[in-house]
């Protein structure tokens, strides 16, 4: 897999992104000023995603490489294929990360409509009013997906601290 995935990487001139994570450039739709294909490499295949919306068999047509080849255990019977343990996810980790997008989106949309109180729109024209509106239109909806992600983030808390009281109790009952 190491050989596909090095292929890979030089076909699509990825760069790293995160650990074990690339973008490149998708041959598939010829891209060549946007990094839009997704490369991620995992335990056992590698996963890629093309933000464009070409189809992971034209993706891997373009590379000149089969589907199977994504995949680390591809030469074993399915028989003798090691089992993977799936992980708990962290929802506490993952109710932060919703957090932190919330409040970024806060900032901007409360940035927005502060500059827009000092505005005098009769002295504007119908282009920059357009403008400005437009951009006041987008603070609003920018508190709109603020609170719908808080409301994701404490969900995820919820469940995890539900979870964790499941967990105790059948401990004690054990």
């Amino acid at each position: 897999m190491t050989q596909v995935l090095s292929h890979i990487l030089e076909a699509t001139k990825a760069c790293l992104y995160g650990p074990d994570r690339w973008m490149g450039h998708c041959l598939s739709h010829g891209s060549r000023k946007h990094r839009d294909l997704s490369i991620r490499r995992t335990d056992d295949r590698i996963l890629l995603y093309d933000f464009a919306g070409c189809s992971l068999p034209e993706i891997c047509s373009a590379l000149g490489i089969h589907q199977r080849d994504l995949f680390l255990d591809a030469s074993f019977p399915r028989s003798s294929r090691p089992i993977l343990k799936l992980k708990r996810p962290d929802r506490v980790a993952s109710a932060f990360l919703f957090e932190l997008g919330a409040l970024d989106r806060r900032l901007r949309a409360d940035r927005i409509l502060e500059a827009a109180q000092k505005l005098d729109a009769a002295t504007m024209s119908h282009a920059q009013l357009d403008r400005a509106l437009g951009y006041v239109a987008q603070a609003y909806a920018d508190i709109e997906r603020a609170e719908m992600l808080e409301h994701v983030a404490d969900t995820l808390r919820e469940r995890d601290y539900a979870e964790g009281m499941d967990r105790e109790q059948s401990r004690r009952i054990a």
